[in-house]
Parts: structure tokens; C-alpha cells; sequence
């Protein structure tokens, strides 16, 4: 299993590009472009489940370094 460090750097890169295609997504609303729009709603989903699954991963490692 990856370090903590590894496994929080990765969570970090994709929360940054969860916000980054979430900002896009609402930029691409304004202009009316509703399908630049959902298709940047699709891919912030699975980057935000893909952070879910870093979250229970990285609380599993917290967990034994603690015991």
C-alpha cells in the first residue's frame, strides 16, 4: 500500500482537478454551452469518487499507524 504522503498528494492533485473542471463546467454554463457543461459535470463526478476512495484509503493507513 502507498505511504500517507503518496496517498494525500494524489488526493490532493484531484481535488484540485475536481475544482478546476467545476469551474470550468459553471464557466461553460454562463456561455451557454450546456454540453462542454454536463460532460465537465461527468468527469468532476468520478474525480470526487475517485477522492472518496483515496479518503477511505488514507483513513485506513491513519488507522494502523495509530495501532
Amino acid at each position: 500500500m502507498p505511504s500517507l504522503e503518496v496517498l494525500k498528494g494524489k488526493r490532493h492533485i484531484c481535488q484540485f482537478y475536481a475544482d478546476k473542471a467545476e469551474a470550468r463546467a459553471a464557466k461553460a454554463t454562463e456561455d451557454r454551452d450546456f454540453e462542454l457543461a454536463d460532460l465537465l459535470g461527468s468527469l468532476s463526478s468520478i474525480i470526487r469518487e475517485d477522492i472518496q476512495v483515496l479518503d477511505d484509503e488514507i483513513a485506513d493507513e491513519e488507522y494502523e499507524e495509530d495501532n
